[in-house]
């Protein structure tokens, strides 16, 4: 992420005067119909660009209950208020880190890899998505959420409205990228609040796939 310090400074901003907690309350209707799509497991977990760290403690706290979670985020605010969100629960580590520069522990392979709203801030959505699927263990899933892509016209203006650079692909582009990835089982949702308004309201689209020859739930 080159552009990583003006997505800092504008994360930091959200995290400090609480669009961070509004953002995840929104994402909420949409977010909740994936969980049952990332498995039970006592393996590793991650979540890129965790924000608020909400859903890292829902994931904590169910599926990956017996394994152990982890959030990064650009932002060292909104690590902060991640950490304060998950104080408490023994299996939640939180650490400022940009994705495509970050390590895991050596030998660490994760189960799932999720993200909501992040991958279009990446100089290449390509590049995140090959280095999500090498941190992949066998039959690891990686989910990709967004909001910004080329189907949903609202989203068009965002880069100029927040002075960030963004790269915007279409439904096809990322299918077509967790194959290049190497990736299997690749679906695709759109994702609507049940509670809003499908004439106004734009779906969040939801692609996932994973590694090797896992069979995932539809």
């Amino acid at each position: 992420m080159d552009n990583c310090s003006e997505a800092e400074r504008v994360f930091s901003d959200w995290a400090l005067d609480d669009r961070a907690e509004r953002m995840w309350r929104n994402h909420l209707p949409r977010v909740e119909q994936i969980w049952p799509r990332i498995p039970v497991s006592s393996g590793n977990y991650l979540e890129v660009g965790c924000g608020a760290g909400r859903c890292l403690r829902h994931i904590a706290e169910n599926q990956f209950r017996a394994g152990r979670c982890t959030g990064i985020d650009v932002s060292e605010a909104m690590v902060e208020l991640a950490r304060k969100n998950n104080a408490g629960v023994h299996n939640v580590s939180v650490e400022k880190a940009d994705f495509l520069s970050w390590k895991p522990p050596d030998g660490t392979h994760f189960d799932a890899i999720f993200s909501m709203e992040v991958f279009y801030y990446f100089t290449s959505i390509e590049a995140g998505i090959s280095r999500a699927a090498s941190m992949l263990g066998p039959g690891g899933r990686l989910f990709v959420l967004v909001d910004l892509y080329k189907e949903n016209r609202d989203s068009h203006d965002w880069s100029e409205k927040l002075g960030i650079p963004m790269q915007m692909w279409s439904k096809s582009q990322y299918i077509e990228g967790f194959n290049s990835a190497g990736l299997t089982d690749i679906n695709q949702v759109l994702l609507h609040d049940p509670n809003g308004d499908p004439q106004v309201d734009a779906p969040t689209l939801c692609t996932y796939g994973a590694k090797k020859d896992a069979v995932l739930q539809t």
